[in-house]
């Protein structure tokens, strides 16, 4: 039996894991994670990898890791919304929060192929769910792309999302972290 799957976020002390995930075979190393955190396009993987390392030593948050015991077996891509800078002119993925509402998006999602079919994909929603509320994140969207019962792309499946508690506004999924007054 192999330990419980844990999450954390991505720092500086454990950028070497990111890079080893990312690196693997099968793993998302032509694109680094930065195709909304960019503006530029046409950027090498090493200059890619740059970039979030850049972001990672700022203390920029960029996403989760999710490790069986010691070993990074997955990815979530989860920051304030603000740091993917090509969501701010997005017609397919608008703001639907004030601006002073904080707005952690969700957009990406990788695991080992070693480690799929096994929920690593819920336990790293949850655990970037989790992360960014300890942030200050108010509400967390996400946009998942279905087709024929599989994700097509890294962004998610939606039973994910809805295993998660997130409702469904047309192709953007939302979760409000916020307690409502009166409640504690």
């Amino acid at each position: 039996m192999s330990p419980k799957i844990g999450v954390r976020p991505v720092t500086s002390d454990n950028w070497d894991d990111f890079v080893q995930l990312f690196a693997a075979k099968g793993g998302p190393h032509y694109c680094w994670c930065t195709l909304h955190r960019v503006r530029t396009e046409g950027l090498t993987k090493g200059e890619k990898k740059a970039h979030m390392k850049e972001l990672v030593g700022a203390e920029t948050p960029i996403g989760v890791i999710a490790y069986d015991g010691d070993e990074a077996i997955g990815w979530c891509s989860i920051a304030p919304r603000e740091t993917y800078v090509r969501l701010e002119r997005s017609r397919t993925m608008p703001r639907a929060t004030p601006p002073t509402a904080p707005t952690w998006t969700i957009l990406c999602f990788f695991v080992a192929r070693s480690h799929r079919g096994r929920g690593v994909a819920r336990e790293l929603i949850d655990g970037a769910v989790a992360y960014a509320k300890r942030q200050g994140a108010q509400v967390i969207e996400g946009y998942p792309f279905d087709s024929g019962g599989i994700s097509a792309t890294h962004r998610g499946h939606s039973r994910i999302f809805e295993q998660a508690a997130f409702t469904r506004q047309g192709s953007r999924w939302s979760r409000n972290l916020r307690v409502p007054r009166g409640r504690s």
